[in-house]
């Protein structure tokens, strides 16, 4: 049988109101009543209407999020700092993932419309097309787009500065004297995968270094044995690389795997740098890797989300996020050829 919050209220011997000051915590009940009250709540195992009560309110305190499942481990960190943000801000988040080619946007959307959400956020997912997200707008559900965004109006995004760091991380290992450097990245069919590989091409040009077609590996998805498959052929190359650059931990997995049937160490043999900051510190050795901010990136996409509750007719507006490196020393000192 289902508990209402009258069968607590009779079972007391207090009104609804008196119920109601108890589990908001809101207004003055004895510190015998209230205990008596929880006691009886717990006891019957009652549960509070979190959508009535949002009904009531015009908010359900619900935030919808939408995400890929990726055995990277990038998506699981957003989606804990959106978590924490929005727990710390008192809405529950509601996170539906897809497989990417499942073709289950449109229902998830609809899902999420029926459960009365506050607003939505939408983390790399983009097989969610601009006329979906449309219909968010149409109904004045605010939308936050996290990484792989579109620039819509009324839309917020947070976008990585992904070819800043890139740029970045190849310096550091042409810094250190290597010539002979790889890239391990996804196929570049969106800005985020772009940005990283421009990064890398124009730090070789930089140092006037021409990247040899061998050395640049662009695989057909993020994962483990796509790094082993990459790391062969450049094993294989006529001119092997002295250092690597990944754009995802999860291929530097499969890369040490290799490695290690080998025989070859890290950095001794081979210097490694990741993207993502996330399987990075469990390798052994723990690798050098670029890093994201996922609190701030939560915090963020909460701040955002609740503004434009507020007020639904604000500007778009864009906040780009600076990751970081990661020095694990797993870049040597290289100075032959």
């Amino acid at each position: 049988m289902k508990i209402k919050m009258s069968d607590v209220a009779k079972a007391a011997g207090v009104s609804l109101a008196t119920v109601g000051r108890v589990l908001h915590n809101n207004g003055y009940v004895s510190e015998a009543k209230r205990k008596e009250i929880e006691q009886i709540i717990k006891e019957t195992g009652y549960i509070p209407n979190k959508i009535a009560q949002g009904l009531k309110k015009s908010r359900s305190k619900i935030i919808g999020h939408l995400t890929l499942f990726n055995n990277n481990m990038q998506f699981k960190e957003i989606s804990s700092a959106i978590n924490m943000a929005a727990s710390n801000s008192g809405y529950h988040v509601l996170t539906m993932t897809s497989h990417y080619g499942m073709g289950d946007e449109e229902q998830q959307l609809n899902d999420l419309i029926g459960h009365r959400v506050d607003g939505i956020i939408i983390t790399s997912y983009h097989s969610i097309s601009m006329e979906l997200i449309g219909r968010l707008i149409e109904q004045n559900i605010p939308v936050v787009m996290i990484e792989r965004t579109y620039e819509i109006p009324m839309v917020d995004r947070i976008v990585v500065n992904d070819h800043a760091i890139s740029l970045n991380a190849v310096r550091h290992i042409v810094h250190k004297g290597h010539r002979r450097i790889a890239f391990i990245g996804a196929a570049l069919e969106h800005q985020v995968e772009t940005d990283r590989f421009t990064g890398y091409i124009d730090a070789l040009n930089e140092a006037g270094i021409v990247p040899h077609e061998e050395w640049v590996n662009v695989m057909s998805e993020y994962s483990v044995e796509e790094g082993r498959k990459a790391i062969g052929i450049l094993l294989n190359a006529k001119q092997p690389p002295t250092a690597i650059f990944m754009t995802s931990d999860i291929y530097a997995c499969g890369v040490m795997q290799i490695l290690y049937e080998r025989g070859l160490r890290v950095p001794d043999d081979l210097s490694l740098i990741g993207y993502d900051n996330t399987l990075s510190a469990l390798l052994s050795p723990p690798i050098t890797s670029v890093g994201l901010p996922f609190k701030e990136i939560g915090e963020h996409a909460l701040d955002l989300l609740i503004r434009r509750m507020n007020d639904n007719s604000a500007l778009s507006r864009t906040i780009r996020i600076d990751p970081f490196l990661m020095d694990r020393h797993t870049v040597r000192n290289w100075h032959s050829e």
